[in-house]
């Protein structure tokens, strides 16, 4: 069956990250980028891997911070994963020894993205160029350019994930339509910034299962 990875980000507390272990989604997404409101320190995102408890892999994402402030967080607590939001260069996100994923910001007046890391990164995260707090504001990009752009039509040998607007509203079309290895989301699924809302976040597990289903119906046929 074809199966949409998904990824809840920027959560900031203990009791969502338990709710949110517990429910059949891919990635818990911990920010440490200081722009965002979602931010977090090494001590808060120590209790909040903890109470994750290994259940679900985890992802540290940063925004053009020093190697000295990455190495600190990953050297004392458990990251599986690194995420990229700003202009790091292959060689610099290679350098960690740990599988990671990039961002690419769209912005629809660009018609040429240098796919650096095409060869490095275990998946990108394709997101709108306004959402520059590496969390997002809650805006989509104009999806159409996922099949209408050259350079990011070659990103479909890799794993890509959508972000950046998603909400469980939208995200079936988008499936269907699109296909992308997974989805990205953190905005579309709380009631406040940084507070999960748990009917969001099973409505949204559940709006992406269904096309994933009728997919692999179709497929059987």
């Amino acid at each position: 069956m074809n199966r949409t990875l998904i990824k809840f980000c920027g959560m900031t507390n203990i009791d969502d990250v338990k709710f949110a272990s517990d429910t059949d989604i891919d990635f818990i997404g911990l920010i440490f980028a200081k722009e965002s409101p979602r931010s977090l320190n090494l001590n808060q995102a120590e209790k909040i891997i903890n109470a994750c408890n290994n259940r679900k892999p985890t992802v540290g994402v940063f925004m053009n911070q020093t190697k000295d402030f990455i190495n600190n967080i990953i050297n004392n607590i458990s990251i599986d994963f690194l995420q990229f939001h700003g202009n790091e260069s292959e060689e610099f996100c290679k350098s960690f020894n740990k599988k990671y994923f990039k961002t690419i910001s769209i912005n629809n007046n660009t018609t040429n993205y240098d796919i650096e890391h095409k060869n490095s990164a275990s998946a990108f995260i394709i997101d709108n160029s306004k959402d520059s707090s590496s969390d997002g504001i809650g805006k989509t990009f104009d999806w159409s350019i996922l099949e209408n752009n050259i350079s990011l039509m070659k990103l479909r040998d890799n794993n890509y994930f959508i972000a950046g607007g998603l909400n469980p509203d939208n995200i079936k079309n988008l499936i269907i339509k699109y296909q992308p290895k997974g989805l990205d989301v953190s905005s579309g699924i709380e009631h406040s910034v940084g507070k999960k809302d748990f009917n969001l976040m099973k409505k949204f597990i559940e709006n992406v299962r269904i096309p994933d289903k009728e997919s692999y119906e179709k497929n059987k046929l």
